[in-house]
């Protein structure tokens, strides 16, 4: 185990809203509807047991890690709405943990929110490259600001796949395409994972008016997997 400095913060909540969230470990689960289901990979007890009251406390179901090869084993029985996920651990980091879960077809549209002592701008964009959702400091970020930052993920989750998607089938020997193919290096439009030829993925765009649309290519067969 890492030692690791407990900000203040984490402390007083935990000191003096700790029977209140094991309270709610008790009773909520069975009265209230839940807010969704939170994996947090941490091996720090102290963390650990702070944050998964504090989003027992919010009215989340929580399962726990204590580094990243368990955080792996509790994925393939269960799935999350969100990962919390810490960087240094012993056994397997978040990092690895984060690369695992976007090369597997069923984990990675689960969004991940890297949770983490290093702040550094290098740490950030490692794990924001390798597919994380957010990405939090622990000790300039307070319990009820990381709850926050993961409702505000699941919300924006929940708002894109509510969001109407248009699909064109692509020719890819008509007009720019195997121009578009060679400039973006994308194998002749065919998925690299399945070979299938893509779609091109339309959602409307209304801050433009009307008529406007984002959009990218996407493989029909894998994206239905996720």
């Amino acid at each position: 185990m890492k030692n690791e400095i407990i900000p203040n913060f984490m402390i007083e909540w935990h000191i003096t809203d700790r029977i209140m969230a094991i309270a709610v470990n008790q009773t909520v689960l069975k009265e209230e509807k839940m807010e969704g289901k939170i994996l947090l990979v941490e091996d720090s007890k102290m963390i650990q047991e702070i944050y998964k009251n504090k989003l027992l406390f919010e009215k989340f179901n929580v399962i726990t890690a204590d580094n990243g090869a368990e955080g792996i084993k509790v994925l393939a029985k269960e799935t999350p709405d969100l990962i919390l996920l810490d960087l240094m651990m012993p056994i397997m980091d978040g990092y690895k943990v984060l690369q695992v879960i976007k090369t597997d077809s069923r984990l990675k549209s689960i969004p991940v929110i890297v949770f983490s002592a290093k702040g550094q701008p290098g740490e950030v964009e490692k794990a924001m490259q390798l597919g994380a959702s957010d990405y939090i400091v622990k000790a300039t970020t307070k319990p009820a600001q990381v709850v926050e930052r993961i409702k505000k993920v699941l919300s924006e989750r929940t708002r894109s796949k509510s969001v109407v998607h248009y699909r064109l089938k692509v020719d890819v020997n008509a007009l720019d395409a195997p121009l578009v193919s060679s400039d973006f290096n994308m194998n002749n439009l065919k998925c690299t994972e399945c070979g299938t030829i893509m779609v091109f993925d339309m959602i409307p765009d209304f801050s433009e008016g009307t008529n406007w649309f984002s959009g990218k290519f996407i493989c029909p067969e894998c994206s239905n997997k996720e």
